[in-house]
């Protein structure tokens, strides 16, 4: 299996097989069902993100589903290095029927997720976002951290 991210002990999923690695360059994995990408900063979210788009585009997930998936991508991976504790995990899955399933795990809450948001408000429209992109979506509670979801189907 070729590894899908270049981050000393992240785990990249592919063909159900987790495999522990350290610095090496992006490279594809054809057969990857499965994306695995972990950040500790805001400065993350970015390259999360393209890496992410990475992955999608080579699951020919079509464009809009594409860009609906990277927006929750990015809100929820911003959510867990903005309002909680590092390390932020994020998983990509194609599930077997098509649908995409988006997990980001968290190390707990470091602040408060905003429960409104004001028209004037710059921040805090992020679960909203998710809400109105999503087909699913939830949150499980953990010990340690939490794992925000969402589910598309293109």
């Amino acid at each position: 299996m070729q590894l899908l991210d270049a981050d000393p002990g992240a785990t990249a999923y592919g063909s159900g097989q987790a495999q522990r690695h350290g610095p090496r360059p992006d490279t594809v994995d054809k057969e990857a069902r499965y994306l695995v990408l972990v950040g500790t900063g805001a400065e993350d979210v970015s390259r999360i993100r393209r890496l992410a788009h990475d992955f999608l585009a080579r699951l020919r997930v079509p464009p809009s589903a594409c860009e609906d998936a990277l927006l929750i991508i990015s809100e929820l991976v911003t959510n867990a290095v903005v309002h909680a504790l590092p390390p932020a995990a994020l998983r990509v899955r194609c599930m077997r029927c098509g649908a995409l399933r988006i997990e980001v795990t968290d190390g707990g809450s470091q602040t408060p997720l905003p429960s409104y948001t004001d028209s004037e408000d710059e921040h805090g429209r992020g679960m909203f976002i998710v809400a109105a992109l999503a087909t699913r979506h939830g949150t499980v509670t953990r010990e340690r951290g939490a794992m925000r979801w969402a589910e598309l189907c293109p």
